[in-house]
C-alpha cells in the first residue's frame, strides 16, 4: 500500500446482431516536467469446454485518431446482465472477445483497440467472459495454457456490480500484461481498491488510478491552481496516488488539476503531470486514469456510469 439497472448494455438482451460502439474517452497529454487488487474473475477458463469451431477473427483495425479504436466485427449472441469496457494503457493494440460459459463460443467484438483508447461498454452472454488478447493472437476460446490472454473477466460476486471498466496495463512484479478491474457499481461498504465510492450529490468525484504510471515509487499527490497546498483524498489524508490504490477526491465542478511527486507535500513545487481538465455536476463520478511516468504523464478522463 502507498501510504501518506438502467445500463446501455444492460438494456440489449434479446438475440441479435450486435455492433458494439467505442466510447468516447478524453485522453489529456501532460505537461512535461503494485499488485492487483482482487479482480472480479480471472480464471482464464475454469468449468469451460473448447468449442469444435474456432472463432471468426474480426477485420484488423486500421489506423485511428485520438482515442477511438478500429472497426467492430458484428456477433449474434444473447447478452446477460454484466458489462464490461477496456481501457487501453498498454503501448500496443489489442483484441476484445465475449464468450460463454460451457461449450466455448467465442464473439469478436473489436480488434485492434489501440494505446490510449477505450472501448465501449459490451455484454458477455449470461455465465460467459469478456477477453481481452493480444493483438492478432486469436483463439479467444482458449481454456489452459492461455498466454495470449491480458483479462478473462467474469461477473461472478453480486456485491461487485454489474458495470466494470478494466485498465489494460503491464505489472512489473509477474511481467505480464493484465487487467485491474474497477466496480463501478458496487454494494455499499466494499472495502477493497476495486470499488468505486457512491457519487456525493454535493460534489464531483475524481477517483485517480495510477495502476499504469511507472518510476512513481513513492506515490504522488494532486494539487489544484485554485487551491492552496495539495488536495486531501476523500476519507484518507494519507492514501497517495499509485499503485493498485483508488483514491477519490472530491471537486469543483470544473476543475484543472495537476499532479505532484510525493516529497511535495504543499504541492507548490513544478508539476510532474498536467494540468489536466475535469468537467463534472455535482453527484458525478469520473475515473482518471493516469499512463506514463512523471514528468510525462497522460490522463484518460472517462465518465463512470450512474449508478442509481
Amino acid at each position: 500500500m502507498i501510504t501518506d439497472t438502467d445500463h446501455p448494455a444492460h438494456r440489449r438482451r434479446s438475440r441479435h446482431s450486435w455492433v458494439s460502439l467505442v466510447a468516447a474517452a478524453m485522453t489529456l497529454s501532460a505537461c512535461g516536467g503494485g499488485d492487483d487488487a482482487t479482480p472480479a474473475s480471472s480464471d482464464p477458463g475454469a468449468g469451460d469446454t473448447a468449442s469444435s469451431a474456432p472463432p471468426t477473427a474480426g477485420p484488423t483495425a486500421g489506423p485511428t485518431a485520438g482515442p477511438t479504436a478500429g472497426p467492430v466485427a458484428e456477433a449474434s449472441y444473447d447478452p446477460g446482465p454484466a458489462a464490461f469496457r477496456a481501457v487501453n494503457a498498454l503501448e500496443r493494440p489489442v483484441d476484445v472477445y465475449v464468450r460463454s460459459t460451457g461449450l466455448v463460443e467465442a464473439f469478436p467484438v473489436l480488434t485492434g483497440l489501440e494505446p490510449g483508447a477505450v472501448s465501449d461498454f459490451v455484454a458477455p452472454p449470461e455465465g460467459g467472459s469478456f477477453v481481452v488478447t493480444e493483438a492478432g493472437a486469436g483463439d479467444a476460446t482458449c481454456v489452459t495454457t492461455c498466454d495470449h490472454f491480458i483479462a478473462n473477466l467474469t461477473a461472478t460476486s453480486p456485491e461487485q456490480g454489474l458495470t466494470y471498466t478494466a485498465v489494460l496495463h503491464d505489472d512489473p512484479f509477474s511481467g505480464r500484461s493484465s487487467a485491474f478491474d474497477l466496480w463501478e457499481t458496487p454494494d455499499p461498504g466494499q472495502d477493497s481498491a476495486n470499488a468505486m465510492p457512491a457519487a456525493d450529490p454535493d460534489a464531483t468525484l475524481a477517483v485517480v488510478t495510477a495502476i499504469a504510471v511507472t518510476e512513481a515509487d513513492f506515490g504522488l499527490r494532486l494539487g489544484g491552481d485554485d487551491v492552496d497546498g495539495c488536495v486531501s483524498p476523500v476519507g484518507g489524508d494519507n492514501v497517495l496516488i499509485g499503485g493498485n490504490q483508488t483514491p477519490a477526491f472530491a471537486l469543483d465542478t470544473t476543475r484543472s488539476f495537476t499532479l505532484h511527486d510525493q516529497p511535495d507535500q504543499d504541492c507548490s513545487a513544478a508539476p510532474v503531470g498536467g494540468p489536466f481538465e475535469l468537467s463534472g455536476s455535482p453527484g458525478s463520478r469520473s475515473h482518471v486514469i493516469l499512463m506514463g511516468s512523471p514528468g510525462a504523464l497522460e490522463a484518460i478522463v472517462l465518465p463512470m456510469i450512474d449508478g442509481d
